[in-house]
């Protein structure tokens, strides 16, 4: 078997198929290719490609095969590499990366000798580094980097100088910088950021001065800056900083939590809930003192905030967990906003009546948003919309009927989908699609028959698509899967590029 000391290797699949369907065809051949055929979809890859199958698995070598259990987490892209932690069979859970293609993934760096492990976390690529969350055992839980080399995986700041660590967590990107709410003797818990060097780590600003804590929440870029909530014993304030680091607040309510922080351009939507029944939609342009309620909203909150074409989308309209009343008339559906209350309105309504569509998993791609929904008839599947009630439609059903594949995990990466869905042939397995039926298509069958493997945490690096899965139950495992689109096109004379 082809392991990574106990983490299965890389399953060679050739994306082939459907995918020369795509290139040039008319939409009258596309559509008779696919419509309910799904052995077209599982049709093998034309051409001299060496190819295996998800069951045949090479092993790495007798010094790179290890126990099953590697319990892979914190998938993330660096430059060239997956990394991602792992347990290893005597380092405990450490930092691991691949290169992909032949290469069997190794630990980059034994941070933490012995069976404890360093317990990576949190990994965050920041220009040629991937930034991580570690304890050496030595200076507690702080900010690590890694550039894929032993040498190059070194600690950034002991910002709590001992063994007790300052903890970083909540790791936000925005431009050159990492933000992050991490502890120290003198100041408590405030928020610091760095540029991945020791110098360039630094305390932004004291929200309580002193070592007195006040609670950090929903940090999210903003632009180019930083946008938080702090917390004290009488308000919660709405902060914003600058790419000098400078802090001003926006809006304090003396009263109510603030989350779901969402940036739409200039604005910054959020939600607040003051302990009632309903929870209100907030958005603020980017001075002080331009806060304003948006809309309120009953039955359960708000969900999958998302931004796309300068306008706000998201799930509203069910009812409540403990039977709260929501939308009478249409139940949970997708919504839209601008800011202003006249303009926050429903999308579609996709299930008509007081069920609801009920969308999830909400990702954006190529200024269209997907997402799965079920109107009633053909079960939960993969939805597109535009943003108008017309250019909201399902992309493709892919198990007929009214149990539907129920879509999950979706992740958009360079302009393709990859998600998993349920099929009664194949169970639950990894699929991937550009937005349109015709390339549409289940990616591989890992777990044999109509057992499913759940794949999750999908990432492309390359040529390759990175996910977890697991071929029999409780054995989830890092999987690969080759993964060149343009590939047909090139060999049918076509122009590659449109493939991409």
């Amino acid at each position: 078997m082809k392991a990574w000391r106990g983490i299965p290797m890389f399953v060679s699949v050739v994306l082939g198929g459907l995918t020369a369907v795509g290139c040039g065809a008319p939409l009258e051949e596309r559509d008779a290719s696919v419509m309910g055929v799904e052995a077209a979809l599982d049709s093998e890859p034309e051409g001299p490609v060496a190819v295996e199958s998800p069951m045949a698995r090479r092993e790495c070598g007798p010094d790179r095969v290890g126990p099953p259990g590697a319990k892979p987490e914190w998938l993330v892209r660096g430059e060239g590499r997956l990394f991602f932690s792992a347990e290893g069979v005597e380092q405990g859970r450490e930092l691991w990366s691949s290169s992909g293609g032949s290469e069997c993934a190794d630990v980059v760096k034994d941070i933490r000798p012995g069976p404890m492990g360093s317990v990576p976390r949190f990994l965050t690529p920041l220009g040629k580094w991937v930034l991580f969350v570690a304890d050496d055992g030595q200076h507690g839980p702080e900010l690590w980097r890694t550039d894929g080399t032993a040498a190059g995986t070194m600690l950034v700041k002991d910002v709590w100088k001992g063994e007790r660590g300052s903890a970083p967590r909540a790791l936000t990107r925005v431009g050159n910088w990492l933000y992050f709410v991490a502890e120290d003797f003198e100041h408590g818990q405030e928020l610091w950021r760095t540029d991945g060097t020791e110098a360039g780590t630094q305390l932004v600003h004291e929200f309580q001065p002193g070592a007195d804590w006040r609670q950090l929440t929903g940090l999210v870029a903003w632009g180019d800056r930083l946008a938080l909530v702090a917390y004290s014993a009488d308000s919660a304030v709405l902060w914003s900083v600058d790419p000098r680091g400078l802090a001003r607040a926006h809006y304090r309510s003396p009263v109510g939590v603030f989350f779901s922080l969402t940036a739409v351009g200039c604005r910054l939507f959020f939600l607040r809930d003051i302990g009632t029944d309903v929870a209100e939609l907030w958005v603020t342009a980017d001075r002080p003192g331009s806060a304003e309620k948006v809309r309120d909203f009953t039955g359960e909150i708000p969900s999958y905030l998302t931004s796309m074409n300068n306008m706000l989308f998201f799930v509203a309209g069910s009812d409540g967990y403990f039977g709260e009343k929501g939308d009478t008339r249409h139940g949970g559906e997708l919504w839209r906003s601008d800011g202003s209350s006249s303009g926050t309105r429903l999308v579609r309504d996709i299930w008509p009546g007081p069920k609801g569509s009920l969308p999830t998993s909400l990702v954006v791609m190529d200024g269209v948003l997907y997402f799965a929904a079920e109107d009633g008839w053909r079960g939960r599947e993969l939805w597109r919309s535009d943003g108008s009630a017309l250019g909201t439609w399902m992309v493709w059903d892919i198990e007929w009927g009214a149990k539907g594949s129920d879509p999950e995990q979706i992740v958009a990466e360079n302009d393709w989908l990859f998600f998993s869905a349920t099929t009664s042939l194949y169970g639950r397995e990894a699929w991937t699609s550009d937005g349109w039926l015709w390339r549409t298509r289940r990616l591989t069958d890992i777990a044999p028959g109509t057992s499913s493997s759940d794949p999750r945490s999908f990432v492309r690096a390359g040529n390759e698509v990175f996910f977890l899965a697991g071929d029999v139950p409780m054995n989830e495992a890092l999987w690969a899967v080759p993964f060149r689109p343009a590939w047909p096109c090139a060999q049918a004379g076509q122009d590659a590029q449109g493939c991409q």
